[in-house]
């Protein structure tokens, strides 16, 4: 071989290396690529999963802003059931009736003949309001006289109580204000336009304020009607006061409605309210404020349920099941209702292995709340939800919605005391006229009774 020219055997040896130097740099490449790839798709991972987690929170949001839509399956018929009886307007009773009209012939309208007795009679009734009856404007003259026996100046003894404003239109104004929802300027047109009463915005304010410290006894009365039940329903919600943001808290017993304004949410509020007894059951939502207090406590199946059905359907529809078998145990008595085998059930849904991302959110509220779910099969009449205490608090959250919470300290206390015992007498007179139980209280109060 020529000296300077390499053998066929060495090119080749020299080609293989440098295909195999090569073939590392793009194993290096490779390797390195899939370390990427893993890293992207971990990446790409935890973005799904806050995806699927800000829609929930989207789906929940819209669930507390907007109704549901239509619900797929076959739509209930509108309308009463066939064959069921009509439904008329009850007819009024004789002591009632104000005016009597009758319209009877003589002479036929035809031909002016005289006409014979009635074949028959119809009835027809019209009931109708006074829509601008005229105000009650009473004028109390009292003299006075020198007594030279006693010198001293004396009036008449039986002088009623008075005030620039009666009590029919403090009792309106209540009624307005905490059963219609309206605001201040409402209240004064709707005065004008029914009854022709002017009066101002601020002296309805102080209305509102004097109907507090006459219905001071009576709050005192609820807080301790609240502290002595033996089952309470409690809830909270935002108030707002100067524009600072306070709480809303409500305490619901069978015989009373309080409700408490303070600027913390704090369990310091709800220790004040409820006290120290120890023999109760307290229904909340699950908040914490609640756990560390005296007596037993019962969580809401409710949260529970719309908890579940936002992140896991699966799991929701099986605590359904679980929640109607709870229902059923709750209609028999005390001794038969078989709590044991609930819990059984439930803690077999704990062990269930669910394919939805985020269940685990859903079992740990379970875990959480499990020794308070079924605190109700233990007492009579204690439910497994706190929807009593919402539809309590709901008529709030309307009021702060329509006219915007309150602007003063002496606003709020305003607001809690009428509101509290106008809850607790409509409660406790569900089927009696708002004024003919409101009205006669003012009454006893403004006497010092």
């Amino acid at each position: 071989m020529p000296r300077g020219k390499l053998s066929n055997e060495s090119r080749l040896q020299i080609r293989v290396t440098r295909l195999q130097n090569s073939v590392r740099i793009l194993q290096e490449k490779v390797s390195n690529l899939q370390r990427q790839n893993k890293v992207k798709d971990r990446k790409i991972e935890i973005l799904e999963a806050l995806l699927v987690n800000k829609e929930a929170q989207r789906k929940e949001l819209l669930s507390y802003l907007y109704k549901p839509g239509k619900k797929d399956g076959p739509v209930k018929p509108k309308g009463k059931k066939p064959g069921s009886p009509a439904h008329h307007r009850p007819i009024p009773k004789e002591e009632d009736v104000s005016e009597r009209h009758e319209y009877r012939l003589n002479k036929c309208p035809m031909c002016t003949h005289p006409v014979g007795d009635a074949v028959d009679t119809v009835v027809k009734w019209e009931e109708d309001i006074d829509l601008k009856p005229r105000p009650i404007i009473k004028k109390h003259t009292i003299t006075r006289h020198w007594c030279g026996h006693c010198e001293t100046y004396v009036k008449a003894k039986n002088i009623p109580d008075t005030s620039r404003i009666g009590i029919n239109v403090m009792g309106y104004i209540l009624y307005a204000r905490y059963r219609l929802r309206l605001p201040l300027n409402k209240i004064q047109e709707s005065l004008r336009d029914l009854y022709n009463f002017k009066i101002s915005e601020n002296e309805i304010v102080q209305k509102l304020k004097e109907t507090q410290t006459l219905f001071g006894k009576d709050y005192e009365a609820i807080t301790i009607l609240i502290q002595e039940a033996t089952k309470v329903y409690a809830d909270e919600t935002g108030w707002k006061m100067e524009g600072k943001s306070w709480w809303l808290w409500v305490f619901v017993t069978n015989r009373g409605v309080q409700y408490v304004i303070e600027d913390t949410r704090g369990k310091g509020v709800v220790q004040k309210a409820l006290g120290d007894k120890k023999d109760r059951v307290i229904i909340s939502d699950g908040y914490a404020a609640y756990q560390n207090l005296p007596g037993d406590k019962q969580q809401c199946w409710v949260h529970l349920l719309r908890k579940a059905k936002l992140h896991s359907l699966m799991l929701y529809e099986d605590l359904v099941v679980l929640y109607k078998k709870l229902l059923l145990e709750l209609e028999k008595p005390i001794p038969e209702r078989q709590s044991e085998k609930l819990l059984q059930d439930f803690d077999l849904l704990l062990k269930k292995e669910y394919s939805d991302i985020e269940v685990h959110l859903v079992k740990q509220r379970m875990q959480k709340h499990r020794p308070f779910l079924f605190t109700c099969l233990k007492y009579e009449g204690v439910l497994p939800e706190n929807n009593t205490a919402e539809r309590a608090i709901r008529l709030q959250v309307v009021m702060r919605k329509i006219f915007g919470s309150s602007r003063s300290l002496a606003g709020v206390q305003a607001h809690q005391v009428n509101s509290s015992v106008v809850e607790t007498l409509r409660r406790q007179n569900p089927d009696a006229s708002f004024f003919d139980v409101v009205l006669p209280l003012l009454q006893k109060r403004r006497s010092g009774l």
